[in-house]
């Protein structure tokens, strides 16, 4: 580029400070024009390269509480590659926490909520489709995932007043053998009409109500339920969380040109984009708290022989949660929660596919003053698997006990003292790993 600058008449003109000032911003004009038109022709690409490459920066909490900082190569079911400053690192799944991106989650959640029957969840803008043919969620920017009919457990299709949200929820767990659309009152209260859900379209859905066929518009439901016979076992799954808000629990999941392809324990596909992926959670894996597990039986050894027993206090000094010592709020998470023994007794649970070892650190309550010797056992189904003696003088004992996949477990505290004094024992957020 050639500048011509005309011989000026007056002093300020023949200004060397001025002329250098003219020829500068001369330049950075052109240097402004030039990346103008670069980004009318590259605008798409050069956004894509830069939205990639924050993507890949990860964080990778290891669950010994290490944290590894670093470039995302590579990640599936089985292992993580980082590329960090002192190389590349493999890291196990079976080892991993989680890794966080530092995708920034979107303000609001999108209109349409999704539920599946795996526990996973979705957002979109609209769902469409037939009970026959599987459905299809669109999201704001107009893409389509497909939802198998075996999947889905029930939609919201619009935001609900907080009030109304625990009564939401119970029309989900609602046991019915007949799918459902949940209708807003008058009065503010949610109403639940059993039939068959046949279609969903944009506008309206097709109904059969006791044999009769009806289009009931959309504007005029909160909701629909899909009956659904619940998962024999609950598989273990790695939680990954999307920028819209959507969980996916996936049985396995592979990375491919800075996109995640998942399947859900399902059968569910879904590929995801790194540039929306906001954590990949492998503890939901590799660790599930006991609290999270299903009780098959909790029985105390009684301290007293009634002639006739009595509920009440059989169910005061039978094993349960707890949370710092207190009944635990239905809010509490599982990792919160302890299993408190009031007395001598056990509890019994099913070990679910996939984990391997039972670890916590079972602890004396009282005060020390007044203690009985007492023996934590656990068994898998007749046999004696770990003995741990607790003597009256000894606070607590660390456990990590080998356990066999879907057997029966009994966690027992045993007292051959009759007095059973000082016998109280917590076991402190027991959990299972792979």
């Amino acid at each position: 580029m050639h500048l011509f600058i005309r011989q000026p008449q007056s002093n300020l003109f023949c200004n060397p400070t001025f002329a250098y000032s003219v020829i500068r911003w001369a330049q950075i004009g052109r240097a402004i024009f030039i990346g103008f038109v670069c980004s009318l022709c590259w605008p798409s690409e050069l956004l894509s390269q830069k939205s990639e490459e924050d993507a890949a920066h990860v964080t990778v909490s290891m669950l010994n509480g290490t944290p590894v900082l670093g470039l995302l190569v590579s990640a599936d079911s089985d292992k993580v590659i980082i590329q960090t400053k002192a190389g590349v690192i493999e890291k196990s799944a079976r080892d991993i926490g989680q890794v966080s991106f530092g995708n920034k989650m979107e303000a609001q959640t999108p209109p349409v909520e999704l539920f599946m029957l795996d526990g996973s969840k979705a957002f979109g803008n609209r769902l469409t489709g037939k009970s026959s043919s599987g459905w299809r969620l669109k999201d704001l920017l107009g893409n389509e995932v497909a939802i198998s009919s075996k999947s889905l457990k029930a939609v919201r299709l619009k935001a609900i007043a907080p009030e109304l949200v625990k009564t939401w929820q119970s029309a989900i767990l609602e046991t019915k053998n007949a799918d459902a659309v949940i209708v807003l009152r008058s009065g503010n209260s949610l109403d639940r009409i059993n039939g068959v859900i046949l279609q969903v379209q944009e506008e309206s859905i097709t109904f059969d109500l006791d044999g009769q066929q009806i289009d009931i518009p959309i504007e005029k439901l909160v909701g629909l339920v899909w009956f659904q016979r619940d998962q024999e076992r609950v598989k273990p799954t790695i939680e990954v969380s999307a920028t819209d808000h959507s969980v996916w629990m996936a049985e396995s999941l592979t990375m491919k040109s800075n996109v995640l392809e998942l399947r859900t324990s399902l059968g569910q596909s879904v590929s995801i984009p790194l540039v929306q992926i906001s954590r990949i959670n492998y503890s939901t894996a590799n660790i599930r708290w006991l609290a999270d597990v299903e009780s098959l039986e909790a029985v105390a050894e009684r301290q007293i022989e009634f002639k006739t027993p009595i509920a009440s206090v059989d169910k005061a000094f039978a094993p349960r949660f707890v949370v710092n010592g207190l009944a635990p709020l239905s809010t509490s998470l599982a990792a919160d929660k302890d299993l408190y023994f009031p007395s001598p007794g056990y509890y019994l649970f099913r070990v679910p596919e996939g984990f391997s070892s039972l670890q916590c650190r079972v602890e004396r309550t009282d005060d020390g003053s007044q203690r009985t010797d007492i023996t934590i056992e656990v068994w898998q189904d007749d046999q004696k698997i770990s003995e741990q003696p607790l003597s009256f003088n000894v606070d607590f004992a660390d456990l990590a006990i080998p356990l066999k996949s879907e057997k029966k477990t009994k966690l027992a505290v045993i007292c051959k003292s009759k007095l059973m004094i000082g016998t109280e024992i917590t076991w402190k957020q027991p959990r299972l790993k792979r």
